[in-house]
């Protein structure tokens, strides 16, 4: 997106990030966790997004430290930030979205 389309890397990891939700919560509660007990979903769908922003907001400071402070490659910066991203999501929504 960013060498196609021209777009700010900010830009292009912000619709990245979003567009993929969806796809994960759905992966995450019939795959990564899946559980034979009666779970709401609503509720699985909110506490995946609160853990969905908080790891987002890491890995864009991550992104935006990365690139503005240490003058890092943008797309080097957006790979290196995908591990931290997906740590911290996977970890809260073990011990949060799907672990009740």
């Amino acid at each position: 997106m960013m060498h196609i389309a021209d777009v700010n890397y900010r830009l292009a990891n912000i619709t990245a990030y979003v567009v993929a939700q969806a796809h994960n919560f759905l992966w995450s509660k019939y795959w990564i966790f899946p559980s034979k007990r009666k779970s709401n979903t609503w509720r699985q769908v909110l506490l995946f997004s609160i853990a969905f922003g908080l790891a987002y907001v890491a890995q864009f400071l991550f992104l935006i430290g990365m690139v503005e402070g240490l003058n890092c490659n943008e797309y080097l910066a957006q790979f290196l930030g995908l591990f931290l991203y997906g740590t911290v999501q996977f970890l809260m929504n073990k011990r949060l979205t799907f672990s009740l």
